[in-house]
């Protein structure tokens, strides 16, 4: 069975917007031929990097995590300490930061910090369980009676 380019056309028109009618993608089909249709973007969910300005901060000042409790600690005294990050473009990477806040984004979800990075020379957020903290070689434990 053979199809003109006209019924070809209708059956892909009706098959990219049949999954949009059922499930509510964000994409459109466009009919006019002469402006091509703009490139099929998806909704943006939860905050982007950009949108790390807009974002209501939640502090946090206790937490069982220990690696944000060590954090909560140092952001209180105005620290710099050093950690690998484990995200953003340069996976793996030692940063030193000057601790600003520890935060919750909205009040819910994963934790995260806030500071100065001497690394990229701006103010960075870093998600607390993607940092792996390095332990303190100058400590000093004292046992006393």
């Amino acid at each position: 069975m053979r199809y003109s380019t006209k019924h070809f056309l209708a059956f892909l028109t009706a098959l990219t917007t049949l999954p949009r009618k059922l499930l509510g993608f964000p994409f459109k089909v466009f009919s006019n031929h002469a402006n091509p249709a703009p490139p099929l973007t998806p909704l943006r969910f939860g905050p982007w990097l950009g949108d790390w300005r807009q974002v209501h901060r939640v502090p946090v000042f206790e937490s069982v995590h220990p690696t944000a409790q060590r954090l909560i600690l140092a952001a209180l005294r105005h620290e710099m300490l050093t950690f690998r990050y484990w995200g953003g473009s340069t996976p793996g990477a030692d940063r030193s930061v000057s601790l600003g806040l520890v935060f919750q984004a909205g009040g819910y979800g994963p934790l995260y910090v806030t500071g100065y990075c001497h690394l990229r020379r701006e103010e960075r957020v870093f998600r607390v369980d993607r940092l792996e903290l390095y332990e303190d070689e100058d400590r000093i434990i004292c046992i006393t009676e």
